[in-house]
């Protein structure tokens, strides 16, 4: 007979998210997972296949909200949307903006030494995926401007990812979800201005 399950598994990812958000993988303790999750030892290796496994649901969980929530807006929009997705990393009660920082950053930096493929490869989809949102967003600001700004939308949209990464950075190291506000200024301000001189 199947044991019913004694927890919330939608809620216990959830939980699992703002865990390693916080804390990182390694300095994470199983016992500690277990006290913040709702689930134990035994749930955590069948149900995810252990701690690794469970991240990577968190990760997935990350993802899709951010895409669902913050990014979806800039895939039909353009320079503004890109605007409103940068203000939000530094913004008090924003999705993305965090003391600390962004849960694919913090992960990708630690995964520099650990080396889980499986971890490498949820990471960089993620940042994939913003960029291409990037990238169609300036794609869509081309062409509503008629092809007078002059500027490349895939480079911009690299650089703007690794901008990006820097700004979560800042808020975790200073440990303020507003710390990287001056290199969204910075951002936002050239945005701004190519969008002006159409």
């Amino acid at each position: 007979m199947v044991r019913p399950k004694s927890y919330d598994r939608q809620k216990a990812v959830e939980n699992a998210c703002l865990a390693f958000w916080e804390h990182g993988f390694q300095a994470l303790g199983v016992r500690e997972l277990e006290q913040q999750t709702g689930i134990n030892q035994f749930a955590i290796r069948s149900e995810f296949g252990g701690k690794e496994g469970l991240l990577l649901e968190a990760l997935n969980y990350y993802r899709d909200a951010a895409i669902t929530n913050e990014m979806a807006p800039m895939w039909d929009g353009g320079i503004p949307e890109i605007i409103t997705f940068l203000r939000g990393l530094v913004t008090p009660g924003s999705m993305t903006s965090s003391q600390f920082g962004c849960l694919m950053v913090n992960t990708g930096v630690e995964n520099a030494r650990l080396k889980s493929p499986a971890l490498g490869e949820a990471t960089r989809g993620y940042w994939t995926e913003l960029e291409s949102h990037f990238t169609r967003a300036l794609e869509n600001e081309l062409r509503a401007q008629g092809g007078k700004v002059r500027f490349s939308p895939a480079e911009l949209a690299a650089a703007l990812v690794s901008a990006v990464m820097g700004v979560h950075v800042q808020n975790r190291t200073q440990k303020d979800q507003t710390a990287g506000r001056a290199l969204v200024d910075l951002m936002c301000n050239r945005l701004a201005e190519l969008r002006a001189s159409s």
